[in-house]
């Protein structure tokens, strides 16, 4: 038999058992069944192998349905397999509970995990509008959020076909395989298996040995049927068909485009953009002047106080811990304000005849990039102050991270600005990395009681 017919149906067989086990996972407590014991250094730790084993069959199930419809070969693409490769790791940081505290916010895993689930199937389908990970990111989750999986809705019915017996073209008439029909067969098993339980129920209610029998090989199992909540069961059977349609429809929709709507999608989105970048070139220096200054005033004004976390010193009369959260997360929502002002500016801003930035517009970019980074440094000068005297939490390293990756964020910018090459793919990938890895150090730090 064709491989390619093979994977067809393996992709259509395994879709609903996939969508079973993300009900069971995500609505029904599934995780909490199947569980791996250990120690890391003396401390004890308890690993949910149920989020692994959900993203490894889900990418099985995307690769036969990429081999199937696409007729892909060999391995997925590079871009593909990092992105497979972040999945596998954010499900396994989504629940491992060290000493009875989670290390991680398994909230925040889960929610990842999703993110590069669609984002994988696109990128090994090479669907992604910019060829690879980009500024297009955004538009990419969308894309495979709702327009290929509820587009491939009617995908998992179609591709039932690949089931149809071939037909062989004789002369003017067409036969049909004469192979003895499988369904008859089907319904003749489990006919007899029917049957024979019965038989056999019979024979143990003469006789005691043969109950004994049947007890013994069969008591534990029908222990568990009767503990069976039939609720749950049907609940779970009815809505894994939506979910079913959807992710088989996510799957076999960007298995069989030939990515020419991506790249006319990806053109109309740089034809837009570029429609979009009409403000004056005076106007951007004045709004991001402002912005610079209005920083400039506030480290003159608040200088001493805001870097009182790098030496420890704190104002006298305030607790450490007011001081560690006063203006914490302000600092990092103003990064954030920062970065915003850089995406307005390049959407919006005129640009030079090469579509680059003028030399103003790149000093007051850097300049507002450089005092990001100082309120990364203020707002990281805290959370350690916090956590040097009050230990770790997973939300105070996830803040940690947070500042980290909008730190790093400002530094591509500056890059991108005065290169002229962007750097946005690194950005993604740094943020990636570095969740993932800042959640392994968070469970060695629970695990060793930091």
């Amino acid at each position: 038999m064709n491989k390619n017919i093979t994977f067809q149906r393996l992709g259509v067989l395994l879709a609903y058992p996939l969508a079973y086990t993300y009900i069971r996972l995500i609505f029904f407590t599934f995780g909490h069944e199947i569980k791996l014991y250990g120690m890391i250094g003396q401390g004890e730790f308890e690993f949910n192998l149920a989020y692994p084993i959900f993203t490894i069959f889900f990418i099985l199930v995307n690769e036969f349905v990429r081999r199937g419809r696409r007729e892909a070969t060999g391995m997925p693409p590079k871009g593909a397999i990092f992105w497979y490769l972040m999945m596998i790791l954010s499900s396994v940081t989504a629940d491992i509970n060290p000493q009875g505290e989670y290390s991680s916010l398994p909230e925040v895993s889960v929610f990842a995990m999703h993110l590069c689930a669609v984002y994988s199937v696109l990128a090994s389908n090479e669907l992604l509008l910019g060829g690879k990970t980009s500024g297009f990111i955004i538009a990419d989750l969308v894309h495979g959020f709702y327009v290929k999986s509820f587009a491939g809705f009617p995908n998992f019915v179609i591709d039932w076909g690949s089931f149809r017996k071939p037909q062989v073209i004789t002369g003017e008439t067409t036969e049909g395989d004469t192979r003895k029909n499988r369904i008859s067969a089907v319904v003749f098993v489990g006919v007899m298996i029917l049957l024979m339980i019965i038989s056999v129920n019979l024979m143990s209610s003469i006789d005691p040995d043969i109950k004994r029998f049947i007890n013994n090989i069969f008591g534990n199992l029908f222990d568990y049927l009767g503990r069976i909540d039939a609720a749950d069961i049907i609940a779970r059977l009815v809505f894994a068909v939506p979910v079913c349609f959807y992710l088989y429809g996510l799957m076999s929709r960007s298995a069989k485009s030939d990515g020419s709507r991506e790249k006319n999608f990806a053109q109309w989105l740089l034809r837009v953009k570029g429609k979009g970048k009409t403000v004056s070139s005076t106007l951007v220096y004045i709004a991001s002047g402002i912005f610079v200054v209005g920083y400039v005033l506030f480290f003159v004004k608040r200088f001493t106080y805001m870097l009182g976390g790098f030496a420890g010193d704190v104002p006298e009369g305030m607790l450490v811990s007011k001081y560690a959260i006063n203006g914490f997360w302000e600092l990092v929502g103003i990064m954030a304000v920062n970065l915003c002002v850089y995406i307005a500016i390049i959407l919006l801003g005129k640009t030079d005849s090469d579509g680059k930035f003028s030399l103003p517009s790149k000093i007051l970019v850097t300049l507002l990039m450089i005092e990001s980074i100082i309120f990364a440094a203020m707002s990281m000068s805290k959370i350690c102050l916090y956590y040097s005297i009050y230990g770790y939490t997973p939300k105070r390293i996830l803040a940690m991270w947070a500042t980290l990756s909008l730190g790093f964020a400002a530094i591509m910018t500056i890059l991108t600005v005065n290169k002229g090459k962007p750097h946005f793919r690194a950005g993604v990938i740094f943020t990636t990395i570095s969740y993932i890895a800042i959640c392994f150090l968070s469970i060695v730090l629970v695990a060793i009681g930091a």
